[in-house]
């Protein structure tokens, strides 16, 4: 029996794991969860349903809504010592190279208090790490695809997981997070969720098809404008409707047109390039909302947030998902849609819809 472990929000443990049941299960898996409440950790220990199939493969961590990393074939190390604590993880980690080539080793830690005390000490610990790692004749070599990206995540001083992802399957971020640098003149914080939109929900292709050049959009619930002022940032024209007032500095840009309309009333004469809808209401508002648009043809595109309840988040993620497809009319045959719970989400999941075929018009 292979072990995962999920890194996920502290207190969305339980639906992480709901989550990888359902996920691993799907891909031909059996396998129970180890809750680590709190720490934002889920241990995923599974086998596949017909063990002689050796071509089998677990879900990718790109799979997952609420796991922001997977780490494939961890164990546990337990006693570390002050004195040898590079010692017992190299070891560790040689078995899961055994080419005895890696491509990158990451230090990871758990949002927890304690988790958060270890991080600087990584700082000091490394070099003595990667030392240890040349004397076990271990070569890291950036350049090399197939070689395992290592993984490190000290839930003490005491012990740590160690295990392996691949670049094709696991997030390419320290813990799954993207290092964002707030815009000084953007005028909220929530700028931060529609930029690790981009930069997590698409890929390559995608960035350069819907905002490598300028384009339309509506933001839905804009005010004061922390969304709207990403997509001014790259030239589109935007309809921000909102009966609250707009940050006068993006108005001042000449991109933005204020409707001071009711969100769920609006409709534009034309369809644009992309949906935007961050508001605070149930997800049992939004997402026909969201479907209505597209079942209009009013968008190509959509990012939104689903505002989730405190119990069952993955159950209502599923119901959700399920509500989109039938009111939309649109299929999975057609259609992309990802979702996932960003760093700077909390409460809360976003949301892509996209044709397959790319292109906005």
């Amino acid at each position: 029996m292979r072990s995962f472990l999920l890194y996920c929000r502290a207190g969305f443990e339980k639906d992480c794991a709901a989550e990888a049941h359902d996920r691993f299960a799907e891909k031909g898996w059996n396998g129970y969860p180890q809750i680590h409440e709190g720490q934002g950790l889920v241990v995923f220990r599974a086998e596949p349903f017909d063990p002689e199939d050796k071509f089998i493969q677990p879900p990718s961590g790109q799979d997952f809504v609420f796991a922001r990393q997977m780490v494939d074939d961890v164990q546990l190390v337990k006693g570390l010592a002050d004195g040898d604590r590079a010692g017992p993880l190299v070891k560790a980690l040689a078995t899961l190279a055994p080419k005895g080539v890696y491509r990158e080793l990451r230090l990871e830690y758990l949002e927890s208090q304690e988790g958060l005390g270890i991080a600087p000490f990584y700082k000091k610990f490394s070099p003595a790490l990667f030392n240890a790692l040349k004397r076990q004749g271990l070569k890291h070599d950036r350049n090399e695809a197939r070689a395992p990206i290592l993984h490190i995540l000290m839930p003490s001083y005491e012990e740590a997981w160690v295990g392996r992802s691949s670049p094709s399957r696991s997030s390419p971020w320290i813990n799954g997070i993207p290092r964002l640098k707030f815009p000084k003149d953007a005028p909220s914080r929530s700028t931060l969720k529609l930029d690790e939109a981009f930069v997590t929900l698409l890929n390559d292709e995608e960035r350069v098809k819907l905002l490598d050049s300028p384009g339309t959009a509506v933001d839905l619930g804009a005010a004061p404008g922390g969304w709207t002022f990403q997509m001014v940032q790259r030239g589109f024209y935007v309809t921000a409707v909102d009966n609250g007032d707009m940050d006068p500095t993006l108005m001042n840009t000449g991109l933005v047109d204020h409707k001071t309309e009711d969100a769920f009333k609006y409709r534009p004469k034309h369809s644009v390039d992309l949906l935007l809808c961050d508001m605070v209401e149930r997800p049992q508002k939004v997402m026909p909302l969201m479907a209505l648009w597209f079942k209009d043809k009013l968008c190509r595109w959509a990012v939104f947030n689903l505002k989730l309840p405190m119990k069952k988040r993955f159950e209502e993620y599923e119901n959700c998902l399920q509500q989109f497809w039938e009111l939309s009319g649109l299929n999975p045959d057609n259609y992309v849609l990802r979702a996932r719970q960003l760093y700077h989400d909390r409460e809360e999941i976003t949301v892509l819809v996209r044709p397959k075929v790319l292109g906005r018009g």
